[in-house]
């Protein structure tokens, strides 16, 4: 049964609906038909949340209305009575201070007047007994007054002549003392202006404390007669009481300020005021009398105790002067006692108290005016802060009461908080009740508008995903074509000039190394076009057999020649039982020991980096203490990598699989890892350290390609801990190798050559590997690692007693780096090796730099063989097989990282095989369409050194009119021909690019069809390299797809493929 509610919804959804209909077009789209089912599918969900917000703001609304009131009208009255009470108790210390201060000055008045009385009846002193009795009735005066008042800490009198007379009261002990100095001069001659400074030497108050000549003394008294009760004592001037001195009182008026003695724990309240001679002009002595500020702090006490809390007073810097508490008022120091401030008080309320009116007022109180709050939070309570300011002439003091406001307003807060939580609860419940009785009436919301909600948010989802996707292939694509296009015309020039039959060796070597470099940027872009699947988990490794030391080796030999300039040493050690083929994806297996050694040759400035590899057979795997190796999740990657081989049958599978678990080590000795980030560098984006990163540069994905291509190969990579400085990454692979290739990579068992070899390498690390393992197999090694030591070396060999010439067969294989190039001494040093030429063979280690007058040197010498650094296993064995070969020519000898002299007659036997197979395209005509200028000039000197004539146009449109010019000449010609044999076509152009190109050309072809029955081939030939282009090429009916950079050889086959395909479909 509908309620009323669901009605009124209904009504409401179709008046909506109603609404769109007129406002949208007469034909609906897709995308409309999903707005109106978002729209229905929502709005009785919105109706019913907008009835249960409103509910919720009314009842919240009234809560807190009620609430608030009662809470305002009970604070106001409280706060009020609560005012009067702190009122009070600030007015009861203030007028204890008061009584204080008017006491003191009262006493200090009339020592003044007895003084000035006294002074002036002996002013004219006829001698020194007149004089001595005017300082004994001072005494008498001054004693008067300090014993008729009890609450005095001291009084003081200092004369215009640096005498001074002094009562204290020492609280401590509870004795009376006399104080004074010893008296030289006991005249007080010459009127003192107040206006002069204070290095009159009479008037200095430094002569007090600072007087090393002066003697004091102190003497005990009765407190009741004041007659002397023991001996005098001589004491130093650090224990003498505060003295009122000139400085007190600069201007001649009176002044108050704050003392410390070390005879009390209190500080003290000093007043000063001047003594005038007898016509009131000059000043003749200043009197001090000193207060103790014990009883203010007695009844701040006492007030406390009855209504809790805490009261201390200070000066207007903040000096603390009396406290409720019991904490230290004064800080010992090793000048003596000295004032605390507030906000160094032991007490953590005064402390918070202080530090808060410092936070209010910027560390400067107000003058003259009150402070009340009531908000002030002092530790994990909130308190009332009231103040006073008391003001005396040098000596402003601020009062301070500090009440927790929970003695006040505690049970008020405890029972406002019940009352809030009560009405809360309240209303709480009537919205849960208001909130269930509008579901219960709203429940009439289909299920099948939930579930299409749902679909529509997917949708969106999935679209959104797909845009997404769509805008990163198509920036791919992009970002391919151009940077392949420069790439292109980069590796096609260079490949041209490999061509080229009057390259010297050297230009050839330093090509090559150049197109090596080229092809490592090549498989850099395609490294950034395979990301994606990297990161979708669709990445398909190819299955090919390849040489994995020629491929490694070919890495060492590029990277050497960057190392060489940082003189740091790149040297790669396989094991013997390493196979030679194996079977996987080379592309990737180089991709991962690029991107290690790249990077261990950005943070490396010196010593080696060093790719080590052995191998073990997955069926007789062992445990390794160097190289820990999971075994499940190593059989797990097997049994994939069978699948994936199409082998279902598990144990017929594993005998056929030769699979072979490879290890490696890629260790360097640069700045390292630090432990942290051992696993964090293999992700994205991640770097070791930041600040190497702004210095070295990188986006941080190099690792992480490697680690996704590593376990992809079913293997593991991590950092491991390394002795010293540098990294060290292990990690292993699975691969297959074919079961019919030998492991051994030479033929010659150099122990049964009877060989000694002589090591002269400047790399410390390359010459201790290659002499290990000549040694491991039986081979005598001499070492080397400079000039002097070769020639030692020798110079001990080749001694009559020494050498002996039967059977023995010497290498001495020597660094160009040992020469001493930079002057004419390294022909010396040739001469000096050629003395040896009868008795040895050389091989020479030449840099990628070394000069074509060193290289015609050697070669004039006779020193043919030669090799470019660094020296490895691999170099070092044809080495020997070659030297070997000249004394036992029936030897075959692989020689081909090796460089000789060619003679003449060899010269022209290569360069006519070379010829073979150059003109394979003559008689070809081929169209190329292409809008670059350079890889017009490439593609051209390519074909036309194949044979072809080749002609070129800038744009699709010209390249549809050359056909239709062709076509229109084949009709007028007798003879069967065809102008054009094949169209190579750029897919990228101005004016009309290649795909409408070809659409353009194949409509001709078709309108012409019954005429001619023609089919001109046509390549495209484009920097686009993703998967979905070729597809694209195909469709508009394109015969072949190539992209650039230009593979001379996959261009020459697939065009001779099209031309004899077109041949025979003509015949």
């Amino acid at each position: 049964m509908a309620s009323p509610l669901t009605q009124i919804f209904n009504r409401i959804s179709a008046t909506l609906h109603s609404s769109r209909r007129n406002h949208s077009p007469s034909q609906r789209t897709p995308r409309g038909n999903i707005n109106q089912e978002k729209f229905r599918c929502y709005s009785v969900c919105v109706a019913r949340l907008a009835i249960m917000a409103m509910l919720a703001i009314l009842i919240g609304l009234l809560t807190l209305l009620t609430w608030h009131f009662t809470k305002v009208y009970t604070r106001t009255s409280l706060n009020a009575l609560a005012y009067g009470l702190r009122y009070e108790l600030l007015q009861r210390p203030m007028l204890r201070m008061w009584k204080i201060l008017n006491s003191t000055v009262e006493i200090t008045t009339s020592q003044v007047k007895l003084s000035e009385y006294v002074i002036r009846k002996y002013s004219r002193a006829e001698n020194q007994a007149q004089q001595i009795e005017l300082y004994e009735v001072m005494r008498d005066v001054t004693w008067a007054l300090f014993a008729s008042h009890k609450a005095l800490n001291s009084m003081s009198i200092k004369y215009r002549n640096g005498f001074v007379q002094a009562f204290h009261r020492d609280l401590r002990d509870k004795n009376t003392y006399y104080i004074y100095s010893n008296l030289y001069n006991y005249t007080m001659i010459g009127p003192y202006d107040s206006n002069q400074t204070s290095s009159n030497q009479g008037w200095n108050d430094q002569m007090i404390h600072g007087n090393i000549s002066a003697i004091w003394y102190r003497e005990p008294l009765d407190p009741d007669t004041g007659r002397k009760t023991g001996k005098q004592k001589e004491i130093p001037p650090d224990e003498l009481l505060n003295i009122a001195g000139i400085s007190q009182v600069p201007d001649g008026a009176a002044s108050w300020h704050v003392a410390v003695s070390k005879f009390t724990n209190s500080p003290l309240l000093s007043a000063a005021l001047p003594v005038r001679d007898e016509g009131g002009g000059s000043i003749v002595a200043v009197v001090g009398v000193t207060t103790a500020l014990y009883s203010v702090g007695q009844l701040m006490k006492e007030l406390v105790e009855l209504h809790g809390g805490h009261i201390y007073l200070t000066s207007q810097e903040g000096w603390l002067l009396a406290t409720s508490s019991s904490t230290p008022l004064l800080r010992n120091s090793p000048s003596g006692p000295t004032l605390m401030m507030a906000v160094d008080s032991e007490d953590e309320i005064i402390q918070s108290g202080a530090k808060w009116l410092d936070k209010a007022y910027g560390g400067q109180l107000p003058v003259n005016r009150k402070l009340h709050t009531a908000a002030a939070r002092l530790g994990h309570e909130r308190y009332y802060i009231d103040s006073f300011f008391l003001n005396l002439t040098r000596l402003p003091m601020v009062g301070v009461l500090c009440i927790p406001r929970k003695y006040i307003m505690g049970k008020v807060d405890a029972r406002a908080f019940k009352t809030l939580m009560i009405l809360i609860s309240a209303s709480v419940c009537v919205l849960v009740v208001g909130c269930i009785c509008i579901f219960i009436l709203t429940n009439g919301v289909s299920k099948e508008m939930k579930l299409r909600a749902e679909l529509i948010s997917h949708y969106d989802a999935r679209r959104k995903a797909e845009a997404s996707s769509n805008f990163k292939s198509q920036f791919l694509a992009n970002m391919s074509h151009e940077l392949r296009t420069p790439m292109a015309a980069v590796i096609g020039l260079l490949d041209i000039l490999l061509c080229d039959d009057r390259l010297t060796e050297e230009h050839y070597s330093t090509i090559t190394q150049i197109r090596r470099c080229s092809t490592a940027l090549l498989r850099l872009l395609n490294n950034i076009l395979d990301i994606s699947k990297v990161e979708s988990g669709k990445l398909v490794l190819e299955e090919a057999e390849f040489d994995l030391g020629r491929e490694l080796e070919g890495l060492i030999d590029m990277y050497s020649v960057q190392c060489k300039k940082h003189n740091v040493e790149t040297i790669i050690d396989l094991s013997d039982d390493m196979p030679k083929v194996v079977r996987g994806d080379s592309g990737r297996v180089v991709q991962i020991f690029a991107n290690l050694i790249s990077n261990s040759i950005k943070f490396t400035t010196s010593g080696y980096i060093i790719v080590r590899g052995w191998c073990e057979n997955l069926k007789s795997l062992s445990d390794n203490e160097n190289f820990y190796v999971d075994q499940k999740a190593l059989w797990s990657a097997f049994q994939k990598r069978l699948k994936r081989q199409g082998l279902h049958e598990k144990n017929t599978s594993c005998k056929n699989d030769n699979t072979m678990i490879l290890y490696f080590e890629v260790e360097d000795t640069g700045c390292g890892i630090d432990p942290s980030k051992w696993e964090s560098v293999f992700e994205s984006f991640e770097q070791a350290d930041p600040s190497t990163t702004r210095l070295h540069g990188g986006t941080g994905l190099g690792l992480c390609i490697v680690r996704s291509l590593v376990n992809k190969m079913g293997g593991e990579i991590k950092v491991v801990k390394k002795n010293g400085s540098g990294t060290l990454m292990q990690l292993y692979l699975l691969l297959s190798t074919p079961p019919d290739i030998p492991r051994e990579s030479y033929r010659l068992k150099f122990s049964q050559l009877n060989l000694k070899v002589v090591l002269a390498l400047n790399g410390t690390m390359s010459r201790t590997i290659l002499s290990k393992w000549l040694l491991k197999l039986g081979v005598p090694i001499w070492e080397a690692n400079e000039w002097n030591e070769l020639t030692r070396v020798l110079q001990e060999i080749f001694k009559p007693t020494n050498y002996s010439k039967k059977n023995e067969f010497f290498l001495i294989v020597v660094d160009i780096g040992l020469l001493n190039l930079s002057t004419d001494i390294w022909k010396e040093q040739l001469n000096f090796l050629d003395t040896f030429k009868k008795v040895a063979k050389f091989g020479w280690v030449l840099n990628h730099d070394t000069s074509n007058t060193i290289k015609i040197e050697l070669r004039r010498r006779g020193h043919l063989l030669m090799v470019n650094g660094p020296l490895y296993k691999a170099k070092m064995i044809q080495i020997i097989e070659a030297v070997k070969k000249e004394t036992s020519p029936e030897l075959t000898v692989n020689t081909e990282q090796l460089t000789f002299f060619k003679d003449a007659e060899e010269a022209i036997n290569d360069e006519e095989k070379g010829k073979i197979g150059k003109k394979c395209l003559e008689g070809l005509r081929i169209l190329l369409a292409e809008d670059t200028p350079v890889l017009q000039r490439v593609a051209s000197i390519m074909l036309e050194q194949m044979g072809a004539t080749v002609v070129v146009v800038g744009d699709g449109a010209q390249a549809v009119e050359a056909l239709n010019k062709s076509a229109d000449w084949t009709a007028d010609c007798t003879a069967d021909c065809t102008p054009y044999d094949l169209v190579l076509m750029d897919c990228q152009m101005p004016k009309m690019d290649g795909y409408e190109a070809t659409k353009a050309i194949r409509r001709a072809e078709m309108e012409s069809e019954s005429e001619s029955g023609s089919h001109i081939p046509i390549v495209a030939l484009t920097a686009h390299a993703m998967s979905s282009d070729e597809a694209k090429c195909l469709e508009v009916g394109m015969d072949a797809y190539l992209t650039k950079p230009i593979d001379c050889k996959l261009m020459v086959s697939t065009i001779l493929s099209l031309t004899k395909t077109q041949e025979a479909d003509d015949n």
